[in-house]
């Protein structure tokens, strides 16, 4: 695989079964890839979209299913985001520019009720 160090999780702290993993394999099927040849690339977004979130949430909220949906939906982002360099997602019907957004508020929900605000800053 890669160098990317795995990020740290509360000793003794497993998800329950059943639940929302952010990993390899689930951010594979959730970005739709077929092959491993991207595995490299969905690895480092894996790895900073888990950092990013891991440093505004509470330590014992890391593995709830919100927390883990979110850093799947910042990592599917980073590794779309590729592919829009300037910011352009597309077209729109009349030839105008569809741009790709700076914040999602889903991800921005989903963490909400599990940050620590000692990390998270007040905006």
């Amino acid at each position: 695989m890669s160098d990317t160090p795995t990020p740290l999780l509360v000793p003794g702290e497993m998800p329950p079964p059943a639940s929302i993993v952010a990993d390899l394999p689930t951010l594979r099927a959730y970005v739709g890839a077929r092959t491993m040849q991207d595995d490299a690339l969905l690895e480092g977004r894996l790895f900073v979209a888990t950092e990013w979130v891991y440093e505004r949430v509470m330590l014992t909220h890391r593995l709830h299913n919100e927390v883990q949906e979110a850093i799947l939906l910042l990592a599917s982002r980073l590794y779309k985001r590729r592919q829009s360099p300037e910011g352009v997602t597309g077209f729109g019907g009349e030839g105008g520019l569809v741009r790709a957004v700076s914040n999602d508020p889903d991800i921005s929900d989903m963490i909400e009720r599990h940050l620590d605000m000692k990390n998270a800053g007040i905006a």
